[in-house]
């Protein structure tokens, strides 16, 4: 975020400031002001395998631009190895910081063994002065590089109360959680499978409650792997285990990921799918009514949606089968069938039929709407098989809404979304959820920041799985947001096949400025006060300094005031993309010495709304 300048003057005189780079512990809400990190700082205990993290913020407290180029953690003091149990996730390498300005990032601790573990908080950053080059290649014209430290961090591994592994022909693999290398499924052919085992281990002398254990992929509607957890008991006894199984059919050729979600920790998943006999070379896809492709995967049924029982309807999916051009030699099928009550072939070529590289065939699959109940079916294509699936449904999902931890909205927080239903799903259904923003601020179109936490997102998929009164999302019924720094209206659109869509719309009400930060520095010869905070109103404008002795007398009678309206209006609607966020520094000129004087300045902003004033700031 750039900051907004305002130059100012004043008669007085602050202390010198030497400090470049400040380091906070930052709440990412907002709620809480920042708090100065300290040395050592202490991790909590953390089980092996998992993690613990803290969020700092980076502020240049310089009165020069500064180039934070990275942070980093070793293992030992005046070491150059990075230690693998403390690592730096969410930094913006070598992002620019004016003065005052700030930037965050996480340390995480993920201790890999047991006991007690430290490291060495660094950080390398650039100062532009004497008119250098931040970032340069140039040697005479660069900036030079500073490595400084900034804390020691300590942490105790202790044992894990659950351990994951999975079973091999030599014996069993413990696996460690968010690894950077997947546990890999080998080449398969795409029209075989391959399975592992896992076990979850309970390592204490107490029953442990089975944490839920499910499968995320990139694509939701297909995968090329099925997970089977039909054999995992609700509880796992004192030095136990239960198993469950991850099943790889690739259906298709090429690389497919995956990623293993047990409790709160995360392992990626990885296969390839390889051309073995020559019905393995073809590529299978299909495509709705809407017009939407999907690549059908073995180890996934095919989805027919949602049908109303006792009514003329039925779902098709045209599928095309393709010989890539990249084939040496035609493929023959000789078998095309579907079979399973409901589902129909039609438009199919006569058998057998030659597809020639580059070429492809078409044909329809339709599900026909019967009585209540789920349809289930094959798809054979030569020596490949696809699961089908469908629903006749004679009641629609009860009553839907939608529910805030929080209301009426503000700007700059996290709220948890929640879809109840009336009462429990007769069905079982996934839909769409997706969440639009309307400014209410004029010849403002969007705020970017308004999303879905999960995958920085505007578009989920749900799940509502039957005799359920929620809608999930990865198995958690509260989908978190964040409101941005604009007023408006959030419409949140759920639509599920077959029913109409679901619309609710909440206010984010305009609201006097939020004052987040301010601090004051002495940088000769110039005070200079830095306020950050955000204006959902995008119409700041007068600001009124208040500066106060060591013993709180006001030094100047009603203050400073300062009509700032044009320079917040260029920076909202010209430059800045980060909504209603700003960072203001204000520049007061010293025209007498006595540094002694000036104890604390306050500050306050106007909006359309109202007043918002911040605490004394002390030098």
């Amino acid at each position: 975020m750039k900051p907004l300048l305002l130059s100012l003057l004043i008669c007085g005189a602050v202390s010198a400031q030497t400090q470049t780079l400040s380091f906070a512990i930052h709440d990412p809400s907002g709620k809480n002001p920042d708090v100065p990190f300290t040395s050592p700082y202490q991790f909590p205990d953390t089980e092996q395998g998992s993690a613990s993290s803290v969020i700092l913020s980076a502020r240049n407290d310089s009165g020069s631009t500064v180039m934070l180029v990275y942070v980093y953690v070793v293992s030992a003091a005046n070491s150059g190895q990075q230690d693998p149990d403390f690592t730096i996730t969410g930094l913006n390498v070598d992002s620019t910081l004016a003065p005052g300005q700030a930037t965050h990032f996480t340390i995480n601790f993920r201790p890999s063994t047991t006991g007690p573990l430290s490291g060495y908080l660094q950080a390398a950053y650039e100062v532009q002065q004497n008119n250098c080059v931040l970032g340069g290649s140039n040697t005479l014209t660069a900036c030079s590089e500073t490595i400084t430290p900034v804390s020691t961090l300590q942490g105790t591994g202790v044992p894990a109360t659950l351990t994951l592994s999975y079973l091999t022909a030599n014996g069993p693999v413990q696996l460690l959680p968010s690894s950077t290398s997947p546990l890999n499924f080998g080449n398969i052919s795409a029209s075989a499978s391959a399975s592992i085992t896992f076990a979850l281990t309970n390592n204490t002398s107490q029953p442990v409650t089975t944490p839920a254990v499910s499968l995320q992929t990139e694509q939701f509607a297909y995968s090329a792997f099925a997970l089977d957890t039909s054999q995992l008991p609700a509880t796992i006894p004192a030095n136990g285990s239960a198993n469950f199984t991850v099943t790889f059919a690739p259906g298709q050729t090429g690389l497919s990921t995956a990623t293993l979600v047990v409790g709160s920790n995360s392992y990626p998943l990885a296969g390839t799918g390889i051309t073995v006999t020559d019905i393995d070379a073809l590529q299978i896809s299909y495509v709705d009514s809407t017009g939407v492709r999907g690549l059908p995967e073995a180890a996934t049924p095919i989805n027919f949606g949602q049908l109303v029982a006792g009514t003329n309807t039925s779902n098709t999916l045209t599928f095309t089968v393709a010989n890539p051009t990249t084939s040496l030699d035609p493929v023959t099928l000789t078998t095309l069938a579907v079979s399973g009550s409901g589902f129909t072939l039609s438009n199919a070529p006569s058998l057998p039929v030659s597809i020639a590289p580059g070429s492809s065939i078409t044909f329809q699959v339709s599900l026909s709407a019967s009585s209540q109940g789920t349809s289930s079916g094959t798809l054979t294509i030569g020596t490949r098989v696809f699961t089908l699936t469908g629903q006749s449904v004679s009641l629609p999902l009860p009553g839907v809404s939608f529910q805030l931890s929080q209301q009426p909205l503000t700007s700059r927080q996290q709220v948890t979304l929640t879809i109840n239903l009336a009462s429990p799903s007769p069905i079982a259904a996934i839909g769409q959820l997706a969440m639009e923003f309307t400014p209410s601020v004029a010849n403002i179109s969007d705020d970017p920041a308004v999303m879905f936490v999960a995958h920085s997102t505007r578009q989920l998929s749900v799940n509502v799985a039957l005799n359920a009164k929620t809608a999930t999302y990865n198995g958690q019924s509260g989908l978190v947001l964040q409101t941005g720094t604009t007023a408006g209206t959030i419409k949140f659109t759920l639509t599920f096949p077959d029913l109409a869509p679901i619309t609710q719309s909440f206010t984010i009400t305009p609201a006097p400025i939020e004052i987040t930060s301010a601090t004051a520095s002495w940088q000769e010869p110039n005070l200079v006060v830095t306020v950050t905070g955000f204006d959902n109103t995008y119409s700041a404008g007068n600001i009124v300094f208040d500066f106060y002795d060591t013993k709180g007398n006001t030094l100047v009678p009603g203050g400073m005031a300062v009509n700032a309206t044009t320079s917040f209006h260029n920076y909202f609607f010209n430059n800045d993309p980060a909504g209603g966020a700003f960072s203001m520094q204000a520049t007061f000129p010293v025209s007498n010495g006595d540094v002694s004087q000036i104890g604390s300045v306050a500050v306050t902003m106007s909006n359309s709304v109202g007043q918002t004033s911040s605490n004394q700031i002390q030098q």
